[in-house]
């Protein structure tokens, strides 16, 4: 399934709407600039998978179930199969996403197949910085991975990398078409927003509802 900016924004407006909450209020929780918040819920930037984490985990919803309107699975079993046009799709200038499992619910991982666009540095318009930690495996072309603290290192099909995924990161294609690479993410903060998706809860406790303090 393919999204595009405007299906985002108007779903991203659709939950915050149904919380009766503005966007100054989504903002506190999200930690997204009322400005940005804005610009995605009216397509008039493309979204990245950063800040979607962030909105999804200040909605207090799934990364997957805010993208598409899935219903609550049972917290027994665990298996979802993701076929070739069941994924969840959408893009920025620089990477192309598709999201896999999107049905699972409560899940600890975002599984993503990432498409690079970008093809030097001046490409990069953003900087990746997530919570948690990222596995990356190349499953085609070369890709330079560029991080925070590091000097750049070349990935070729087969080899991998694990990064700390709150330092800054950015990708780069810098072989013969786009690069295609496998993206694993896992953080605290992303298992929390799994689980507060239809009352689950990682613990007793329900989050904080409450405004944003002024």
């Amino acid at each position: 399934m393919d999204l595009s900016g405007n299906q985002i924004g108007e779903r991203i407006k659709h939950l915050r709407k149904e919380r009766g909450w503005t966007l100054k209020e989504l903002s506190g929780r999200a930690q997204v600039s009322t400005a940005t918040l804005s610009k995605i819920e009216n397509a008039q930037v493309a979204a990245t998978f950063d800040t979607l984490v962030k909105v999804a985990q200040g909605l207090n919803v799934t990364f997957d179930s805010m993208l598409m309107d899935v219903g609550a699975s049972r917290a027994g079993g665990r298996l979802v199969v993701t076929g070739p046009g069941d994924t969840v799709h959408f893009a920025t200038s620089m990477y192309d996403y598709e999201v896999h499992s999107g049905e699972l619910r409560r899940k600890r991982m975002i599984p993503l197949i990432m498409r690079i666009k970008a093809r030097s540095l001046e490409d990069i318009t953003n900087w990746s910085s997530h919570a948690g930690e990222e596995f990356i495996f190349i499953m085609k072309g070369t890709v330079r991975l560029y991080t925070e603290f590091y000097s750049p290192v070349e990935l070729k099909v087969g080899e991998s990398a694990y990064i700390d995924s709150e330092m800054e990161h950015a990708f780069v294609s810098i072989g013969e078409g786009e690069a295609e690479i496998i993206s694993i993410c896992l953080s605290t903060q992303t298992t929390q927003a799994f689980f507060a998706a239809a009352g689950m809860y990682e613990t007793s406790d329900p989050p904080d509802r409450s405004p944003p303090s002024k």
